[in-house]
């Protein structure tokens, strides 16, 4: 889905459905079946038929009951209004892709959850390492000889697009680089840590030493590349994950928040300076358009989704039709049109409605809840992995707040991947597996 344009186009989800439920019917994954994360798939579960839910056509007086705002919204796009039985969805076939690719990122979900409890975890992220690296040397390349392109081949129809590497939108790469850098560190972590405690020697030249093989080096050089790739982005949400994600590692790694804080505030300066040496001009613009006001904004996004909310409170408009439903809400800079909320909480409000948001939060809070216990019992050098993909989680949950990063199905399915990983179960195994010393 990486290499698929970011998955963003419709003709990429009918395979990943299908290699999605290939991965789940290999893994023999089981659904439910582990008390400790039993009520996150039942969540998940519950999620997945709110949606479907939207697509079922209901009876005029109960859809009234329900949404009441629905028809009036379905009528000013018909050149005929519908006669009989309607759905909740303002646009169903739209839903109908969101509910595909939601279900695929529960079924990797379980999938990865079920493999990964059986070893494999750090042969997956060391691939994962790998991929980063292609796509930042092909991103960086893309972006200096044909920024306008994807592959040098594809030319975006709207001429306000940021196209970066494979992803439409330069924010999209920068969150799937924050998640893939929180969790090769881990890895990385990991190693070195294992490394050191082989030779019984502690230290900062016991980490250079560590860090000096052939694999370790390797695994340094994908992390450099995309960082570096992440600077040239210019994205700000993409910096502020990036210092969530090495302050809440540091702190779960070390149970000290103050160091944490300084690491982050490290990171900080370190991707902000590189960012700068890179494009000084881009970073600076990128910053006064941050400060400044103007009609097409977040903030105007933000009030004129209110608008919507207030007339979808509870069931929302369906699941992936914000821009449709935008297209009749929409008053300020007419130009062009708000095609996501760049916020996806307010996202998944507009969608689907209290209904959705109340379960997507219980299920973020069981997830951190069943992540803490596993961590709890993770006292081997796998931990730093799972700490990884905690980190990441976390900094994706902030970046969330100002972009709609997990609308991409190829950071949505990797975001799945991780948080298999954060709450998959402890394998006894894994200190029989530590790299050689």
């Amino acid at each position: 889905m990486l290499a698929a344009v970011g998955g963003r186009y419709e003709w990429s989800v009918l395979p990943c459905v299908l290699a999605a439920a290939g991965l789940f019917l290999a893994s023999g994954a089981r659904v439910a079946s582990d008390s400790s994360t039993r009520p996150i798939d039942l969540v998940l579960i519950a999620a997945l038929a709110i949606i479907a839910l939207q697509m079922l056509p209901l009876p005029p007086a109960l859809l009234d009951a329900v949404s009441p705002a629905t028809r009036k919204l379905q009528d000013a796009y018909a050149l005929e209004p519908p006669a009989g039985w309607r759905s909740i969805s303002i646009h169903p076939a739209t839903t109908r892709i969101s509910l595909a690719l939601a279900v695929a990122a529960a079924l990797v979900f379980w999938a990865a959850r079920e493999a990964f409890a059986r070893g494999g975890s750090r042969a997956a992220i060391r691939l994962l390492a790998w991929v980063g690296f292609a796509c930042s040397l092909v991103s960086l390349a893309q972006r200096a000889t044909a920024p306008r392109t994807i592959y040098w081949v594809w030319t975006l129809p709207d001429p306000r697009a940021m196209p970066f590497g494979p992803f439409v939108d330069r924010n999209d790469l920068a969150a799937w680089l924050v998640l893939t850098i929180s969790v090769v560190a881990g890895y990385l972590v990991m190693r070195t840590r294992v490394h050191m405690e082989a030779r019984v020697v502690h230290g900062w030249r016991a980490s250079i030493i560590a860090l000096s093989d052939g694999e370790a080096l390797g695994i340094l050089g994908c992390l450099g590349a995309m960082l570096i790739t992440l600077a040239a982005t210019l994205s700000r949400s993409g910096f502020i994950a990036l210092v969530v994600s090495a302050t809440v590692g540091t702190a779960l790694a070390r149970r000290d928040r103050g160091h944490g804080l300084r690491l982050g505030a490290a990171a900080a300066v370190a991707i902000v300076a590189v960012a700068g040496w890179l494009n000084a001009e881009g970073l600076i613009q990128r910053v006064q358009s941050t400060l400044g006001s103007t009609a097409g904004g977040r903030l105007a996004i933000w009030r004129e989704t209110l608008h919507i909310i207030r007339d979808f409170p509870l069931v929302g408009t369906g699941a992936g039709t914000f821009a449709d439903a935008m297209f009749i809400y929409q008053r300020t800079a007419t130009q062009v049109l708000f095609n996501d909320a760049h916020d996806q909480y307010l996202q998944i409000l507009t969608e689907g409605g209290l209904t959705l948001l109340v379960v997507v939060i219980a299920g973020l809070v069981l997830l951190i809840g069943a992540a803490r216990s596993r961590l709890a019992d993770d006292h081997g050098p796998s931990r730093f992995v799972r700490i990884g993909a905690c980190a990441a989680l976390a900094a994706i949950a902030v970046q969330s707040i100002w972009e709609t990063g997990l609308r991409s199905p190829a950071n949505l399915l990797l975001a799945a991947i991780l948080a298999a990983i954060a709450v998959r179960p402890l394998d006894r195994r894994e200190s029989e597996e530590m790299p050689a010393a």
